[in-house]
């Protein structure tokens, strides 16, 4: 159903739009609202707070997802991410009300993330459920996070050339975010629940529930792989704008849009075989494409397209291995507490004494060689 494809594609849409805003605005949010002397990383970090609480919202909105609906879950998640969003452009500088600043900053992130493990968890069963072509319903939803950071990208030159940008034209951007919310949630309130739920619903089936899900042996397989996958995410959407710098955007936009192709082909060819050997591939090339994006910025290119097309597959091999009745709850839970695993590789390169590009290549690859393990265990 392309209705239901399309408010899910705006969902992860908006994940990456906000994560994108963070990553890029990371130095002028360390100094509007951290204390004096704190960098970047401590704004890149504090996304991992972000990112830490989406099991707690996977668990929560997926146990909803399971019991009253997915649509439910999403239109909840989604209205309470709009509130958080918006909320950002309304915290006082450190400036003003001294370190509440930096506590809000991270409260609102908590929040964000909690919502988002939401999105994970009924957003991939909504599409499936309603979708005839699962692969490719899958992977387009998926290439909204692409979408997402492009627009952010993109907004971001816009705005940040208008005078006063770093006073309170910033906040527009936020409140872009909040209207692409409300805009999701309100196309969410048009499409009924899935026609897998409503027979859930007929048939009078017990939902399992949370303690269910988490007996799974298969969620600690999903775990493993996605250590991997999270390092090929976070190197192309945290780490290569860094490294690019201003003068290097162009090329992340290109970037994006080459990538969204390969997102479709392996959402409709993806097999264990191949996201292996394509790991194999991540961890060769890793080291030799950071080295030479560092002075070639079009070689950012090639990096989107060997480190994203991966994610494609992503929504119809995660769902396709949990019965309906616990679908929500399991998928949220691998989905969520996986990309919070996945903060290692950001732990990792920030922490690590290398250059950025040395760093993030040379983790990349500890990444890629995880993907091919794990596929082939999965």
């Amino acid at each position: 159903m392309i209705k239901a494809s399309f408010a899910q594609f705006l969902g992860y849409l908006l994940d990456a739009y906000d994560f994108t805003l963070i990553t890029i605005l990371s130095t002028f949010f360390a100094k509007l609202f951290f204390p004096p002397g704190m960098t970047f990383i401590n704004v890149i970090l504090s996304y991992g707070f972000t990112v830490a609480f989406r099991p707690l919202g996977g668990i929560i909105l997926g146990d909803i997802g399971d019991k009253l609906g997915r649509r439910t879950g999403l239109v909840l998640s989604m209205l309470f991410i709009s509130l958080f969003i918006v909320g950002t452009s309304f915290i006082p500088p450190f400036k003003v009300i001294g370190m509440a600043s930096m506590v809000l900053f991270v409260l609102i992130r908590i929040g964000i993330g909690v919502f988002t493990g939401g999105e994970y968890a009924n957003g991939y069963v909504f599409v499936e459920e309603w979708s005839k072509e699962k692969g490719i319903a899958g992977a387009f939803v998926q290439s909204g996070f692409g979408f997402g950071s492009l627009m952010a990208t993109l907004l971001i030159v816009i705005f940040s050339s208008i005078h006063g940008f770093y006073t309170y034209t910033w906040k527009y951007l936020f409140y872009i975010g909040g209207s692409l919310a409300v805009i999701a949630m309100w196309i969410r309130l048009g499409i009924g629940e899935t026609p897998t739920f409503k027979r859930i619903q007929s048939d009078g089936r017990q939902v399992g529930g949370i303690l269910t899900a988490m007996r799974q042996r298969v969620i600690l397989r999903l775990l493993f792989w996605f250590l991997g996958m999270m390092a090929l995410a976070l190197s192309f959407f945290q780490f290569v704008p860094l490294i690019l710098g201003p003068e290097g955007r162009i090329y992340y936009v290109l970037a994006m849009m080459f990538t969204l192709p390969s997102l479709l082909v392996l959402g409709k060819f993806h097999s264990k075989k191949l996201l292996s050997m394509w790991g194999v591939a991540v961890a060769v090339s890793s080291i030799p494409l950071f080295y030479a994006m560092s002075s070639f910025y079009a070689v950012a290119i090639a990096v989107g397209i060997i480190t994203q097309a991966p994610w494609g597959a992503m929504p119809s091999l995660v769902t396709s291995y949990f019965k309906p009745c616990i679908r929500s709850t399991s998928v949220g839970l691998s989905v969520s507490l996986g990309m919070a695993l996945g903060i290692w590789y950001t732990l990792a390169v920030s922490l690590s004494h290398m250059p950025l590009w040395l760093s993030s290549s040379v983790f990349l690859t500890v990444g890629g060689l995880l993907m091919t393990i794990s596929s082939l265990l999965l």
